[in-house]
């Protein structure tokens, strides 16, 4: 089998196309050299027999050479360490010692590559991102494309598509120097990633559907104050009613809890990259719920609009359901990445 690349050491292409591809589910994307977002859809197999389902796949005429594979959430795991110091062609091996112990599985079945955290700047306590998949995982994403006539040529992963599609946002919005945070849902969890000048620093899974608290906090504290999370379920922020998501006020106040974490470890970890805005997208709650994190964060809150960062994004994906499955995978069309470790 070819072998295949992490996304951080793709060339350039002219048409692009990524794939998610399941034993029952196919999601697609499809751009034109220009960029622009010609065709994504989401295909279910229903009562197809498997052939037929294959047949149905090929009929959709999308380009067969460097198609892009975006691994969903459980597929993948994305790792931080401190960067070994050794020579920049042995990381990958020290790295695979270093995560033995965090990993899901073993080392000999899963596939490895590494990322530096953040830009190329010399820094005293460098950190690597370490991104496994298992190699059955690997090798079903170059069969299931194969088998519908496309050619296989880079595995992505949520964290680096959902950082293409935010550092997109950035330049947009006239904040391409500066951090900005995203969060979107992906199912029953959301993907947070903090990302600065086109590159991801931070990202972190959090449970979405966490279960209800029992009983709220006592004290109620204003943004800013010292919060010990250790022993809150639950914190009222002294947000409006009307602002929270769906009226789901058991789930709101916990994301808050955690998001108010990563941005205190964003803080000390970086302060010298402040957080300039924060997107969020977690379907029909995204608007309500970035007026409540707008109140409780005390941070410039939006809603995270692909449409802004790919032109024909809304008349590709004219339905909520069809935007929904697209959302996780559209970042790995605007992938730029030229760098090495």
């Amino acid at each position: 089998m070819k072998r295949l690349h992490w996304p951080w050491r793709r060339a350039a292409s002219a048409e692009r196309v990524v794939i998610a591809s399941h034993a029952d589910r196919f999601v697609y994307a499809w751009s034109d050299a220009g960029g622009r977002l010609r065709r994504c859809g989401v295909e279910e197999r229903g009562a197809d027999s498997p052939a037929d389902f294959q047949r149905r796949l090929r009929a959709l005429g999308l380009p067969a050479r460097g198609v892009v594979a975006v691994l969903p959430l459980a597929d993948s795991q994305l790792l931080q360490i401190e960067a070994p110091a050794v020579k920049p062609e042995e990381l990958k091996a020290a790295a695979r010692w270093h995560i033995k112990d965090q990993i899901d599985g073993r080392l000999d079945e899963l596939t490895l590559d590494v990322m530096v955290v953040g830009d190329l700047q010399p820094r005293p306590n460098r950190q690597l991102f370490v991104v496994a998949a298992r190699n059955e995982v690997i090798r079903a994403a170059a069969e299931g494309a194969q088998a519908v006539g496309l050619e296989l040529g880079v595995i992505d992963v949520a964290e680096t598509s959902q950082r293409n599609l935010q550092t997109a946002l950035t330049q947009a919005a006239g904040l391409a120097d500066r951090a900005t945070a995203a969060l979107v849902r992906h199912g029953p969890h959301a993907l947070l990633t903090i990302c600065a000048g086109g590159e991801l620093y931070y990202a972190r899974r959090i449970d979405w559907e966490a279960p209800p608290t029992a009983q709220p906090a006592p004290d109620i504290q204003p943004h800013g104050a010292e919060l010990s999370f250790e022993d809150a379920d639950f914190v009222d922020y002294g947000a409006d009613a009307d602002a929270s998501p769906g009226g789901r006020d058991d789930e709101a106040p916990r994301l808050v809890i955690e998001l108010q974490r990563s941005f205190d470890l964003w803080e000390r970890s970086w302060p010298d990259l402040p957080l300039a805005a924060l997107w969020v997208q977690v379907g029909d709650d995204s608007e309500a719920l970035a007026r409540m994190l707008a109140v409780t964060l005390g941070q410039r809150v939006g809603v995270l609009d692909p449409a802004e960062a790919l032109p024909g994004f809304e008349q590709a994906a004219p339905t909520p359901a069809v935007r929904e499955a697209v959302l996780p995978i559209v970042g790995a069309l605007l992938r730029q990445e030229s760098r090495r470790l």
